[in-house]
């Protein structure tokens, strides 16, 4: 999400000169933050002053011409292999994407990924509506998944292919690399998830609504990529570093193209009592998103539903589904995986979502 600031030089210790986010006291280095042009109505810049007005004059404003406007994101440096490496990396890569992508512009690709939502669609169509199967218990967390308790898989009843990495991923493997999963127990402790929770409710972030029209969902959604960077930045720099060691692992995506991304942070609330109604996202890819994070930031006790869901790993028929802990995270390949969430029916369900766009 493009923002306005400025740029100026510190006065205090080391003069090194730093993007500051327009009226509040974030700072971040210059390197971290590229330019965008985007588009700027009267009536955006309207509503923006009063947060008030008739729908009227809103409408009437709308119309006006649009002018262009220079604002700022946040951006991440990869760290590129050698030329040998970059090589093999695309090989390898090029052999994951066959199978389509939403944002292949490949016509038989394009049918294949319409097929392919459309399958999963007729399974969210069941699964909506019945009432969720999963309770969590009242004197403790559910456990993540071991060989008397595997991840639950609706194709069928044994245990999901799953390895450990050295970096001490779990991964639920697929003869399709861009299906297979990872989970990083644990991986944000109690002092994470409050520093997670400030940053998204820093003065300075705002609600977004910029789902695609098509895509059905009942939840509230905050941006706060450069909030989180500029507050917390160790930490907004394990993130980075956990995603990166996924895509290094199974896909080698993130360097394939491009010598940077650029991070999209969500604050994600599934409340029921706020909704008045069950919580939910329909399936969906995450658009030019290499590697796409979850972090569950509730604790399990908080609610009801809610299992975090994938299409199936092999085979015409099934997806998978799993229930995360509080501090879990699982990383996927966001643009190619499909993904959704059993209905949330009771309580509040928040996660931390972060995407790398490579655009």
């Amino acid at each position: 999400m493009a923002r306005e600031g400025d740029f100026l030089v510190r006065s205090d210790g080391p003069h090194e000169r730093v993007f500051r986010l327009r009226n509040t006291e974030l700072e971040i280095d210059c390197e971290s933050i590229s330019s965008e042009w985007t588009t700027d109505s009267e009536a955006e810049r309207t509503i923006q002053q009063e947060q008030l007005g008739s729908r009227g004059i809103i409408e009437e404003k709308q119309t006006r011409r649009k002018r262009k406007k220079r604002a700022w994101r946040l951006r991440h440096w990869l760290r590129r292999d050698d030329d040998s490496d970059s090589k093999s990396s695309d090989s390898d890569s090029s052999s994951s994407t066959s199978s389509g992508s939403s944002s292949s512009t490949d016509g038989g690709e394009l049918g294949s990924f319409k097929r392919q939502r459309q399958q999963v669609q007729q399974q969210w169509n069941i699964i909506k509506g019945l009432k969720s199967n999963f309770s969590p218990p009242l004197d403790g967390p559910p456990v993540l998944p071991t060989e008397d308790q595997p991840l639950r898989n609706d194709t069928e009843d044994r245990p999901l292919p799953r390895s450990v990495s050295s970096s001490g991923l779990c991964w639920f493997e697929s003869s399709k690399k861009y299906r297979a999963f990872a989970v990083a127990p644990g991986f944000l402790q109690q002092q994470d998830i409050e520093a997670i929770s400030s940053a998204a409710k820093h003065s300075s972030v705002r609600e977004i609504n910029d789902r695609k029209g098509y895509l059905a969902f009942k939840h509230r959604v905050w941006r706060f990529e450069l909030q989180l960077r500029a507050l917390w930045p160790d930490l907004y720099a394990r993130l980075m570093a956990v995603m990166r060691s996924a895509d290094e692992a199974k896909w080698k995506r993130l360097s394939a193209k491009s010598r940077k991304v650029y991070p999209e942070v969500e604050y994600i609330e599934y409340d029921v009592e706020e909704m008045k109604e069950p919580c939910f996202i329909e399936p969906h890819v995450d658009n030019k998103s290499a590697v796409t994070l979850v972090a569950m930031l509730s604790p399990p006790n908080a609610y009801v539903g809610g299992r975090s869901c994938f299409r199936r790993a092999q085979g015409s028929r099934g997806h998978r589904e799993l229930a995360l802990e509080q501090g879990d995270v699982v990383l996927f390949r966001g643009e190619k995986l499909t993904h959704w969430i059993t209905p949330v029916t009771e309580g509040k369900r928040v996660i931390l979502q972060i995407e790398m766009s490579r655009v």
